[in-house]
């Protein structure tokens, strides 16, 4: 990745993922307080991952001019997987418009702008899924070739019932089928998080470890630790509230919640222990790939904030307060960071061509009668 110049990097919308994270936490924190000033950090948060959406799009569609470089680029075992932050920050910046946009917009408009994104993201999501697993099935990528960078198809399947949620709550009449919908996606979602687990743990244990400029994504199975549960928990709450039959309580969503945030503490300091040799070797990289530290910091932290709301356990709200200082620490540290990153090198405006040397004309040869 390090050869990669950051403006082709295809990392980038994990900017969008981190700051809409941010967005959701800091409302989750205004209603666990209760705080409204708060709503208004997040309402700012959402704004601005809006607009890096917008200026960061096109850097994903200029790669559609070149059918056969993206074709390459989903086969590399250390980038096409990253791709998959496209859909996924559309899909959680369409969860951010359905959870904090009313504050901003009438609640239609804000539900609108959901469900937009949402039909958007969920088509990508399933387009560069299924464009991916090709690409790695037939490229034969060695188990040397695996990395946390794999979990994050998984995770786009995990952020639909998530984006789901406020229209399931809103649309009391669709309720049930939009249940189903995002019961399915979340199926796709925890089965591929589980075999692409089960991947890297290997590689991890069987193989060296990976390049320092990849050490950032042993941090990204963090975001469907927080996701397995958070995404249940608030289709189940929508669900209830809908009044969706069978719908039950959340009982489900705090247990699979829990067991989720058991995991990803443990992998934090797994990959913490990973991550803390790579820094003593030199540490990795700057790149846009930093962005791999924010959003599963962000996943860790809804979900540990949804348990505290659901449970009213004083200690579980509060460790969710310490979780979302910790995710703005490192959002503004990523942020600085990468605004640090160099610019793309100058191109030097076109030489015009040197036209040819005009061939010299032969003198004529003069005859006797002309030099008389």
């Amino acid at each position: 990745m390090s050869q990669v110049h950051p403006r082709q990097h295809p990392a980038w919308y994990g900017a969008v993922m981190g700051t809409g994270a941010v967005a959701l936490a800091l409302d989750g924190q205004a209603a666990a307080w209760p705080a409204a000033w708060l709503n208004w950090f997040a309402v700012g948060a959402l704004l601005a991952a809006s607009v890096l959406a917008v200026v960061l799009l096109p850097r994903y569609t200029r790669r559609l001019g070149d059918r056969i470089r993206l074709a390459e680029e989903l086969a590399d075992p250390a980038r096409g997987a990253l791709l998959a932050t496209l859909p996924a920050g559309l899909l959680v910046l369409a969860a951010a418009w359905g959870r904090v946009g009313p504050t901003l917009v009438p609640a239609g408009a804000a539900l609108a702008v959901d469900g937009l994104l949402l039909v958007v993201g969920t088509g990508l999501a399933v387009a560069v899924g299924v464009g991916w697993s090709t690409a790695i099935l037939r490229a034969g990528a060695g188990l040397e070739g695996v990395n946390g960078g794999w979990v994050i198809p998984p995770v786009m399947n995990l952020l639909v019932p998530l984006a789901l949620a406020p229209l399931v709550a809103a649309v009391p009449a669709t309720a049930p089928g939009l249940v189903l919908v995002g019961l399915a996606f979340y199926g796709i979602g925890v089965v591929l998080f589980l075999a692409m687990l089960t991947l890297l743990v290997a590689r991890l244990a069987l193989r060296p470890p990976p390049p320092a400029a990849m050490a950032p994504t042993l941090w990204i199975p963090l975001a469907p630790a927080g996701m397995v549960g958070l995404a249940l928990l608030r289709l189940q709450q929508a669900a209830a509230e809908a009044s969706v039959p069978g719908a039950g309580t959340a009982t489900a969503g705090v247990v699979v919640s829990a067991m989720g945030l058991g995991f990803g503490l443990w992998w934090a300091v797994v990959a913490g222990l990973e991550l803390r040799q790579v820094r003593a070797a030199g540490g990795p990289p700057v790149h846009p790939g930093w962005w791999g530290f924010v959003f599963p910091i962000g996943a860790m932290t809804l979900a540990t904030t949804a348990v505290g709301e659901v449970t009213d356990i004083a200690a579980v709200r509060v460790l969710g307060t310490v979780a979302t200082v910790l995710l703005l620490a490192v959002w503004a540290l990523v942020l600085v960071r990468t605004l640090r990153l160099p610019s793309p090198p100058a191109v030097a405006p076109p030489t015009p061509p040197v036209p040819p040397p005009t061939p010299p004309v032969p003198s004529q040869p003069t005859t006797s009668e002309e030099s008389r």
